[in-house]
């Protein structure tokens, strides 16, 4: 009688240690899991660095500067320069003149003018604008009797109306 209430009772434990078994592998692979996306940021993964500030999320570590330090950022020297050249013969020219009071009370419009102390050339491209052109097909009927079109250009899209 004992060694079958054991028996039993082993069938029982075996049966439960196979359960536990399978439930702590699922643990472990949602670990995993859960583990991997808690070290994902910007550095390692493609989240905005935006996100790295949430909750449970680990920084990248910082980047390493630029080589051993021998290097100077930028251009080297010796190397050739680029820069916009100033222009002697500017499209248009504007005349800057200081404006309001002055600490002592008197309005710099009466002030005498002491000449150009600094110049500075600003580059401005113009805005493209879009142009919106109607091409009016006619049409032309012949002596003979025949109807003729006019091909819509090249790139023209549906006709309307």
């Amino acid at each position: 009688m004992l060694a079958e209430v054991q028996g039993v009772l082993i069938e029982v434990l075996e049966a439960r240690n196979s359960e536990l078994t399978a439930l702590l592998a699922g643990m472990e692979e949602r670990l995993a899991k859960l583990e991997r996306a808690a070290s994902r940021n910007s550095g390692n993964s493609s989240m905005p660095p935006s996100a790295d500030d949430l909750p449970g999320k680990t920084a990248p570590e910082p980047r390493r500067g630029r080589g051993n330090g021998k290097k100077r950022q930028g251009k080297q020297p010796g190397a050739a320069g680029a820069h916009l050249a100033w222009s002697e013969s500017p499209d248009k020219r504007e005349q800057l003149f200081p404006e309001g009071p002055c600490a002592c009370g008197a309005d710099l419009a009466d002030a005498e003018d002491l000449g150009v102390a600094a110049s500075h050339q600003v580059i401005d491209t113009p805005v493209v604008t879009a142009t919106l052109t109607q091409y009016d097909g006619h049409a032309v009927a012949c002596r003979c009797g025949r109807v003729h079109a006019a091909a819509p250009p090249a790139g023209a899209g549906r006709p309307g109306r």
